[in-house]
Parts: C-alpha cells; sequence; structure tokens
C-alpha cells in the first residue's frame, strides 16, 4: 500500500489509514446531497465553487500521523488554485456578507494592533478581511495566488499582491501583524510558511492561523457513520468539513507545538466556524439553522471548534 515518506511536521516515517478512498467518496455525496438539498437545486460549476467543489475536494485517502496526530489528504497531483473559475455575481453577492463575518471579530483582534498596523493577510480571497482591517485602522496588504478573486479584491480599491507567501518581500516596514485566516491548511510545506512569517514580523509581531479542527472532525465524522446523526451532518456540512476537502487537518494541540517550534508564543485559541456559509441565498430556515449550528459549535468543549483560531507572537529572542 502506498504511504506519503514522512509527516511533513514530525517527519514521522509511519501514517496510518484514516480514511479510504472510497469511505471520502461517501462523505463527497452526503456533501454534494446537503448543498443540493439547500439550494433546491443542483448548482452548476461556478456555483458550486466552495461549496461542494473544491481545490482538495475529490476522493482521497485521508491518513492520520500517529505521533502527532496531523491529518493528511494523500493525493497524487497537486492542487491548483491559480485559476479557481467564481461566478462574478455570486462573488458580488457575496462579498458583504464576508465583510460584516469579520466584522463581527473586532472585539477578539482590534486590542492587539495598534492604530495604524502594517497588516498583512495570506490567501485574502475577496478582500473582506483587508476592507475590515482598513475601517479597523490598520494597513493591509493581501497576497492571493487566484487571479479572480486578486482581480475581484482590487476592484473593491484593496492592495492585493499576487503572490505566494514564501515569494514576498517587505516594504520598508516589517509587518506587526500576519493573518492566514483560511489558507494554513491547504499548504504543502506549513513549516515554510511559519518559518517565512517569522522572517517578516517584528518583534513581538502577530501570528493569528486559522484551520479546520481534525479533532472536531473526527468525532463528529464518528457519530454521522455511527449513529447518523443529524446535527453532526449539519456540523459538519455548513462548516465545510464533509469530506474533508482540505490538505491537513490540524489539532489544537498539534498546532500549539509546531508553532512554539517555530519561535511562537501561542497565547490564545479561539473556537470558530466557517467565515460565512457561502450560498447564494439564505432562506430565514436556513438562517436559523445556521445560526443553532454555529453556537453549538463555537460552545465550550474539549475538542474545540469546527474552526480554531490561535494567536501567536514572535518570539524576540530567536
Amino acid at each position: 500500500m502506498h504511504r506519503r515518506p514522512s509527516c511533513p511536521l514530525c517527519h514521522g516515517k509511519t501514517l496510518a489509514l484514516e480514511s479510504s478512498a472510497r469511505s471520502t467518496a461517501i462523505d463527497t455525496g452526503y456533501r454534494d446531497a446537503f448543498v443540493n438539498r439547500r439550494l433546491q437545486h443542483r448548482p452548476d460549476f461556478a456555483e458550486s465553487m466552495d461549496l461542494s467543489r473544491f481545490a482538495h475536494g475529490g476522493p482521497a485517502r485521508l491518513l492520520s500521523c500517529p505521533a502527532c496526530r496531523l491529518l493528511i489528504r494523500d493525493e497524487s497531483e497537486p492542487a491548483h488554485y491559480r485559476n479557481d473559475i467564481y461566478d462574478p455575481a455570486l462573488l458580488r453577492h457575496l462579498y458583504p456578507r464576508y465583510v460584516r463575518a469579520f466584522g463581527d471579530k473586532r472585539p477578539n483582534y482590534l486590542p492587539f494592533l495598534r492604530n495604524g498596523a502594517e497588516v498583512l493577510e495570506v490567501g485574502s480571497h475577496l478582500g473582506a478581511f483587508l476592507q475590515t482591517a482598513e475601517e479597523w485602522g490598520w494597513r493591509p496588504t493581501g497576497l492571493d495566488i487566484g487571479a479572480t478573486t486578486s482581480a475581484f479584491a482590487r476592484r473593491q480599491g484593496l492592495s492585493v499582491k499576487r503572490l505566494a507567501l514564501e515569494d514576498y518581500s517587505r516594504g520598508l516596514n516589517n509587518p506587526d501583524a500576519i493573518f492566514i485566516w483560511n489558507c494554513f491548511e491547504q499548504l504543502e510545506d506549513p513549516s515554510g510558511a511559519l518559518r517565512q512569517s517569522h522572517r517578516l514580523l517584528n518583534k513581538h509581531g502577530l501570528l493569528v492561523v486559522r484551520v479546520p479542527n481534525a479533532d472536531f472532525y473526527r468525532g463528529q465524522r464518528w457519530r454521522l457513520r455511527k449513529w447518523q446523526s443529524q446535527t453532526a451532518l449539519k456540523l459538519l456540512g455548513y462548516n465545510n468539513l464533509l469530506g474533508f476537502p482540505y490538505l491537513h487537518g490540524f489539532t489544537a494541540a498539534t498546532l500549539d507545538r509546531l508553532l512554539r517550534a517555530h519561535h511562537f508564543e501561542p497565547f490564545a485559541t479561539l473556537n470558530s466556524s466557517v467565515i460565512e456559509p457561502p450560498y447564494p441565498q439564505i432562506s430565514p430556515q436556513m438562517r436559523d439553522e445556521w445560526y443553532k449550528i454555529r453556537d453549538e459549535g463555537e460552545r465550550p468543549r474539549t475538542t474545540g471548534g469546527p474552526w480554531i483560531e490561535v494567536l501567536a507572537r514572535r518570539r524576540a529572542d530567536a
């Protein structure tokens, strides 16, 4: 049986099979049915992006590292994000909802940076956080390799460079903060991203990393498979976790160890959910369902929420 040679974090040589490609394909079928039922139709190619179609959305084995519990999607071909196709009208419709969702995070993040702080966002997507950061009095720059998403953000008047983090060179000032909201789990080399972040950041700079929670996924997937739990289905479905369409799945403990190993000091972990369900229309019934699922996912629990956001400071002694 084919195995990846080692874990990209701890370099362990043995990876365990957590889910077969057939099992992942079944979960992908759950995802398609979940989306179609709420849309009340089968989405076209562009409409399905980020709903039922993902860069890592196909049937593939899920492996796990027994040493660090990292979840790894075993794919033979690398994913391509640069030319993802989106519906332009849908992006314009979704954008204000993303801005409002990021705005709701103000109490959790605004106190940690000064007015006029230089901020770098990795994977800036449509630019909703960049606009929010400007409204908070910061000076943000986005990095995004996607052609459609970068062009959309620039049309909003936002500063976006079509670069990967490893290709970015700072300007006159080191950033005071780097936010990696929704792409750390997609990176082939997460350790390399942390090394580059440490090089770029100011002394004691803030790093925010947001990832899907592998422990939450494992627990809810077991409940879905064992008991056909409708609550588990909704928790996974609304949080874009059915079929686990991500390259890596981190636990809170794994991410904490990884950050510390790269000279960051984590000081807060927040339970979170998907930023905003990317449905074209959300009926009152869907909105009520989503609010209940969001509250359930973000309540205090030992395994954390569906997504976790970790805040860390750059250690100046390294």
